[in-house]
């Protein structure tokens, strides 16, 4: 059973190194991308000083407005050409952070899925091996889906004197649930149901294309366990 954790612990080996170099180019891209935008800045501004200057050369004579209005212009198209420049330049970088943090995305869901995949089989694992030694299927893990047949395979073990009833489980609540999975959370974790909170327990969801929610809370839509639909989704978004 521990070849899920192992398995798990070589591929996150590299994460750490791998995540302080996807960061640092952010940075780079963050501190380039800061520079351009403050040439810019300064740019502008000379440009709005060269428009004002030429404004004031419909004040003085012919002959000195002429030469004045020929540098002017010249000066004034060197800054606009590199305004323009820079301007793409920083579009550009901009572009670049933002693959640079989908590839960062990306690859911490992909460290994501592959735990939860080998949690759901350490979890099913764990589940047939008690199962196998007749022991009460632990909550919230696949094995305690058979319900009547774990009781049935205890009472078989018991003999006639029979087994002695199990230690009463501790079922959370709702809220405990909700604490529980917000502890964990991150800050880019994603919120469903009217309630606009994260993901925790049971949820259902909706079969309307178009529902902007898309999952709901058991608790929020009135089901519980005992009466969740089977084998279909509710139109909860129709209300």
């Amino acid at each position: 059973m521990t070849s899920y954790l192992r398995s798990f612990i070589e591929s996150v080996t590299d994460l750490p190194l791998e995540l302080q170099r996807h960061f640092q180019g952010l940075r780079d891209l963050d501190l380039r991308v800061t520079a351009l935008q403050k040439v810019i800045d300064e740019d502008c501004l000379a440009q709005l000083k060269s428009a004002a200057e030429r404004q004031q050369e419909g004040m003085v004579s012919p002959s000195k407005r002429q030469k004045v209005t020929a540098a002017g212009a010249a000066a004034s198209t060197e800054l606009a050409q590199r305004i323009e420049h820079n301007m793409n330049e920083t579009i550009k970088l901009s572009e670049e952070k933002m693959n640079r943090a989908q590839q960062i995305y990306d690859y911490i869901d992909q460290h994501i899925r592959k735990l939860d995949k080998d949690l759901k089989s350490f979890e099913a694992e764990v589940a047939k091996e008690r199962q196998r030694l007749g022991l009460p299927a632990v909550p919230g893990t696949e094995g305690d889906l058979g319900g009547p047949s774990g009781a049935d395979g205890r009472r078989k073990r018991g003999g006639k004197g029979g087994a002695a009833p199990p230690a009463p489980v501790h079922i959370p609540t709702s809220d405990e649930l909700y604490h529980a999975a917000l502890a964990v959370a991150d800050a880019t974790e994603p919120t469903y149901c009217y309630c606009n909170r994260i993901s925790f327990g049971e949820m259902i969801a909706c079969d309307n294309v178009e529902c902007p929610i898309e999952w709901f809370h058991f608790e929020c839509v009135g089901l519980t366990p005992e009466n969740r639909p089977k084998g279909e989704l509710i139109k909860a978004f129709q209300r």
